[in-house]
């Protein structure tokens, strides 16, 4: 049983301020046996809590913040919450304090690390496409950006349009919500099925809110399993960790 080391993550090419700082987990490492096979960082997956546990723990270390990382209780909805709060329910943490690390997990769906361009302030959203629909990415911005601030976005790795089939009433969900969706649709050989690219679909939102710098969401959750976890691809498995958070 062994633990990753910082070189075996992932460490995006994105600066939006000097302060901020991101990261990826991979399933690099045998923590956590088959079925998830690797450095899982899930509570809800089935894998044994203290092993959990202690995974996240060595996340902390490694990252040497001053606080313990703000774990959510993700459930596909659309609440935000400040790093800190007693009800973690929650699928998007944004914080204005130092050292405090913002953080979801996911296994194909998206997430969305928020930061504001002046270095003040970060958050962390997991965009499946119930919470993507239901403007969970909106709330962030408006949590993080009250009175209009700049900001940047950058997408981690998610599953793409390719690999990722829905139904129509995933289609006609969005498109209701908000004509522009449609370019992240194209239609499948199969009849009433649609190829969806969450990663343009958060784009598409991303836009429409002022948010331009935009940068990420060419990495492949299903199309790189030596790297990350894709529940769509491997059905019973871990999860991986995004976070994002503000240096001294």
């Amino acid at each position: 049983m062994t633990l990753p080391s910082r070189s075996q993550w992932l460490w995006p090419e994105w600066h939006p301020h000097p302060s901020v700082r991101v990261v990826v987990t991979t399933r690099a490492g045998s923590h956590s046996p088959k079925p998830w096979d690797g450095f899982n960082l899930g509570l809800n997956c089935g894998d044994q809590p203290e092993r959990v546990a202690q995974a996240r723990h060595h996340v902390e270390k490694l990252l040497q913040a001053d606080h313990p990382a703000a774990w959510l209780t993700q459930v596909h909805g659309n609440r935000v919450i400040r790093a800190g709060e007693l009800d973690t329910e929650a699928d998007g943490v944004w914080t204005d304090q130092q050292r405090w690390p913002c953080v979801v997990l996911t296994a194909d769906c998206l997430p969305v690390l928020l930061a504001r361009n002046d270095g003040s302030a970060v958050a962390a959203v997991h965009a499946g496409w119930r919470g993507l629909q239901a403007g969970i990415i909106g709330k962030a911005v408006r949590q993080l950006a009250p009175a209009g601030q700049s900001l940047s976005a950058w997408l981690g790795p998610a599953i793409c349009g390719k690999c990722y089939q829905v139904g129509d009433e995933v289609y006609r969900a969005f498109l209701k919500a908000d004509p522009a969706y449609r370019d992240a649709f194209k239609a499948d050989a199969t009849p009433g099925r649609w190829r969806f690219s969450v990663a343009q679909a958060a784009m598409i939102n991303l836009a429409g809110l002022g948010v331009d710098d935009v940068q990420g969401g060419e990495l492949c959750t299903a199309c790189d399993l030596s790297r990350f976890y894709s529940y769509r691809k491997e059905g019973d498995t871990g999860r991986f960790a995004s976070l994002i958070w503000l240096d001294a």
